[in-house]
């Protein structure tokens, strides 16, 4: 396996434990708000996202790509920061609220778009 192909890996192994804790996060934040989040969960995801990027870069500079001169990955990094400022929305906003619950979609949304633009490699993936 190349170190391409491991760092690759890595990085979709880290997507899926990001957007998990993400649920998880939400969803313990709904079923107990008064119960604060356990350490681990709010220092895992920061952990798991640093790994995440350093993937990304390692593949990048592997790869010998520049993201901002190509549209595909210039869009999941746009949609990456909606995706983080939508989730800190989402985490600081009053549990079970209609703020929160948009924020959350929102934020999946935003998630989703990254995925489906990771895999087909177009800005509008379709």
């Amino acid at each position: 396996m190349t170190a391409y192909n491991l760092l690759k890996a890595g990085h979709i192994a880290c997507v899926v434990v990001s957007g998990s804790l993400f649920v998880l996060r939400y969803v313990l934040h709904n079923i107990h708000p008064q119960r604060p989040l356990p350490a681990s969960l709010k220092v895992l995801p920061h952990i798991n996202d640093t790994a995440l990027l350093g993937c990304a870069i390692g593949m990048l500079v592997i790869a010998g790509l520049n993201p901002f001169a190509v549209s595909w990955l210039l869009a999941k990094i746009i949609a990456l920061f909606v995706y983080i400022a939508l989730g800190a929305m989402c985490m600081r906003a009053t549990p079970a609220s209609r703020g929160q619950a948009a924020s959350f979609a929102a934020a999946m949304i935003a998630f989703g778009y990254i995925v489906l633009v990771a895999i087909s490699k177009a800005v509008l993936p379709v």
